[in-house]
């Protein structure tokens, strides 16, 4: 699922609630014995259209505090919760809760062997361990982190801890426990009370939801410190909590207690996908902080790998990995208000190349020798059921890989490319055991995976790999080859997906994108393999342009083949433009071939443009060079090369013309699908932000293509212009 991308009134709700396979569930913060503000949200919410929901879950404390000592007092505080127990009232969805005690000592009993429904569609999780809930995998640490009697083992202390309401090491031992005897599969939620330690770090926004920060005044050195509420809780939770989000590998983990709500962005696993972190406020809160958030989850165990695998863009390294090798034993300094890298201890026999940042000065300079497999080794198997994968994500092991390509039939043997140091080289072969298995892994090409589309391809034997090497010495310097790779899809002469083809003209087409954004998202396609349009021919790169402004004319009057928006009159409502083109050279497929998007946006949007694209790439850390519209293309050429030269770039047309650039350095990474992430938020559809989900049939395609090829047919200056 997406971010929250609607918010209301102290509930947040998530994107793909019309998933028919997806489970609904509503999570809240602390309760605190405010039964009937939680129920008459929920109420709402589940009559609302992203309803019904499955299952709701509270984080927090479910009673009031404010008689933990006194048995008695604690019952008074039950009053909105007793037509639930009496059964005068039915909770309206079914509600599971972690943390009762010692608030509800009253309702839910001390003894452990107690069952935990306490009334009709109310129940207790008293119990450490990951369990099915409403068909999805849920991890569950009952009660709240005491650092006191978390530090001491004693007999003493357990008893305290339990009284209290305390979670223990033996609890944590037995999640864990739970998790690898009920398969260790992918964990879809972990809940916990306390926020994890240090769950902030490498986070690029800090903030709270409302965008908070305090500035602290060092009175012993006059320092001043910026820090948030968030980063306040971080600094203050729970190792443990902390050390199961690490093990567990949850794809979402939500907790409370802070007060603050708090949505970091996805951080990425050893295993391959994603999680996301939530801080929820309580009930109810006068500050109007948001205490209520709606998900809608399809179980891991029904995903494909691709799409569990799909890391968004704004993706950051993980939290709570960082080997002690890293840094040669030493403990390293955190980001402000964390503490260590290392909330807790790795020893440096449990090093995994896989979670070492490279772009790190301190990581560059590891040797990892220790442990290299060694990568002369023959493959196991047989080479006619041997795939090659190229452009893997260094951080990406052998066991992220093969968790990867595990659904796809047996694997027989793999191998990752490593150099003499140790790091990966951003390949591996793979042998599967079956003809069905390596069909299946082919059709994983183009997916995403830990942050790059994948290229996988039948592996070579050494004599053509021998004839590729010589028929690349005849490749030109400017990029382009002197037969078309056999591998592009942009190239005409390949005959791939031809259907989709709307225009052609005398250098250049239009095409229909596959599985666009939007049914008449299109791309303007050089017919010669050419990797950018600062690198084309003049003759080309006008023909492009001119495609471009047509496209544009053919918007502004209402056209397009699927425009479903209307004006006052019921007429076809006119659009803009957003043109993206990314140059990056790829070595897969004979090098990148130039296609620019044209994305078309509904006239009311357009002027948000400039602003998404600007806050897309603060949360990448960088900032656009913007320039003014250029007149033609030899303008946006010449400008082009002054700027990039023979570089990697990242170029947006903007409705009004305006242009932003970004220089990609070498070895810079850049996010793949950074245009339709952006657009698809920008147009409300960011399910659609990967094509290869939004596949449809060759007669769909077709169709629209054919409906775009009508509505264009009067604007198509170039193909008339090829004709004479």
């Amino acid at each position: 699922t997406s971010p929250a991308i609607r918010c209301v009134a102290g509930a947040s709700v998530s994107a793909s609630m019309s998933d028919p396979k997806a489970r609904k569930i509503l999570i809240a913060g602390d309760v605190r014995g405010n039964i009937a503000s939680l129920y008459k949200r929920v109420v709402s919410v589940n009559a609302s259209p992203a309803g019904p929901f499955h299952a709701l879950f509270c984080v927090g404390p479910f009673f009031t505090s404010d008689a933990e000592n006194d048995d008695d007092a604690a019952a008074e505080t039950t009053d909105e919760l007793q037509p639930y127990l009496d059964g005068t009232s039915v909770a309206p969805i079914p509600t599971y809760f972690l943390d009762a005690f010692p608030g509800g000592r009253g309702v839910c009993g001390r003894d452990e062997k107690l069952s935990g429904k306490i009334a009709l569609n109310i129940t207790f999780l008293r119990t450490p361990e990951v369990c099915e809930i409403a068909g999805l995998r849920v991890a569950v640490l009952p009660g709240h982190y005491n650092p006191i009697n978390w530090n001491d083992e004693s007999a003493l202390a357990s008893a305290a801890a339990r009284e209290e309401g305390e979670f223990t090491k033996k609890d944590v031992t037995s999640l864990k426990q739970s998790h690898s005897t009920t398969g260790s599969g992918a964990v879809d939620l972990l809940l916990t009370a306390d926020w994890p330690r240090g769950v902030c770090a490498f986070a690029r926004d800090k903030t709270d939801g409302g965008g908070v920060s305090l500035e602290k005044n060092n009175g012993d050195t006059g320092e001043h410190k910026t820090t948030t509420p968030s980063l306040t809780a971080a600094a203050s939770g729970s190792p443990a909590c902390a050390e199961l989000a690490r093990e567990l590998q949850p794809r979402y983990h939500v907790s409370s207690r802070s007060g603050v709500f708090y949505q970091r962005e996805p951080y990425r696993n050893q295993k391959g996908h994603v999680t996301r972190f939530i801080g929820l406020g309580a009930v109810g809160n006068s500050n109007k902080t948001k205490w209520l958030h709606a998900l809608a989850l399809t179980p891991a165990r029904e995903m494909a790998p691709s799409a569990l695998h799909k890391s968004p863009a704004d993706t950051t390294s993980s939290p709570y990995v960082l080997p002690a090798g890293a840094s040669g034993g030493r403990n390293l300094p955190g980001p402000p208000g964390v503490g260590e890298k290392r909330p807790f201890g790795v020893d440096a026999d449990e090093f995994d190349r896989a979670s070492v940042r490279w772009e790190d000065a301190a990581a560059k300079k590891t040797r990892l020798t220790a442990g290299t497999p060694d990568n002369k080794r023959p493959l196991k198997g047989d080479i006619a059921l041997t795939v090659y994968v190229r452009n893997l994500n260094f951080r990406a092991d052998e066991n992220a890989v093969g968790s990867f390509f595990a659904g796809c039939g047996d694997i027989v043997d793999l191998k990752l490319g490593r150099g003499e140091d140790g790091r990966s080289r951003g390949f591996c072969h793979v042998v599967f055991g079956s003809t069905e298995a390596v069909e299946k892994a082919l059709g994983l090409t183009d997916n995403p995976f830990f942050g790059r589309d994948i290229t996988v391809a039948m592996a070579k034997s050494e004599k053509e790999r021998g004839d590729d090497r010589d028929a690349r010495r005849g490749t030109h310097r400017n990029g382009t080859n002197a037969t078309p790779p056999t591998g592009c899809w942009f190239c005409l002469s390949n005959e791939k997906d031809t259907h989709l083809v709307a225009s052609i003209a005398g250098e250049c087409f239009v095409s229909m994108d596959k599985g666009g954004l939007v049914a008449d998202h299109c791309q303007v396609v050089p017919v010669e393999h050419t990797p950018s349009f600062a690198s084309l021919s003049p003759s080309a790169a006008a023909e492009v342009w001119s495609y471009i402004a047509c496209v544009r004319k053919m918007l502004n009057d209402g056209g397009g083949g699927s425009n479903d928006t209307v004006d006052a009159n019921h007429c076809a409502a006119p659009r803009d433009l957003v043109v993206f083109e990314r140059h990056l050279a790829l070595r897969s497929k004979g090098g990148n071939h130039v296609h620019m998007n044209c994305v078309p946006v509904p006239r009311e949007k357009a002027n948000k443009a400039r602003k998404i694209f600007e806050q897309a790439a603060k949360r990448l850390g960088f900032e656009w060079d913007v320039f003014d519209a250029p007149t033609s293309a030899e303008q946006l050429q010449a400008l082009l090369q002054e700027k990039a030269g023979d570089d990697e770039y990242y170029c947006v047309h903007l409705p009004d013309g305006q242009i932003l650039f970004r220089l990609i350095k070498p070895k810079e990474p850049h996010w793949m699908s950074f245009g339709r992430e952006v657009l698809g938020h920008l147009l409300g559809c960011p399910e659609r932000t990967a094509w290869q989900e939004c596949m449809e049939s060759e007669t769909a395609e077709t169709s629209r293509a054919e409906k775009f090829k009508n509505a264009f047919e009067k604007y198509d200056e170039p193909a008339k212009n090829a004709l004479g």
